[in-house]
């Protein structure tokens, strides 16, 4: 069974690329209106699925 957290944070990042590929300011550093919530939802499963990582000692 796949991993939903694992899943998600993988479809933010994809996501977040392809809108950064096409967004000037997104490219820049200074995040649009569109880009910033793509950013924190990223940002946020990042931290949440590397949280689960390390109270699991590192397994999946």
């Amino acid at each position: 069974m796949a991993d939903d957290l694992y899943t998600r944070y993988q479809q933010a990042r994809d996501t977040w690329r392809t809108h950064q590929e096409t967004c000037e300011s997104c490219r820049a550093g200074q995040h649009c209106p569109a880009g910033a919530p793509l950013d924190r939802r990223l940002a946020d499963l990042q931290d949440a699925y590397l949280c689960r990582l390390r109270s699991r000692g590192g397994n999946r």
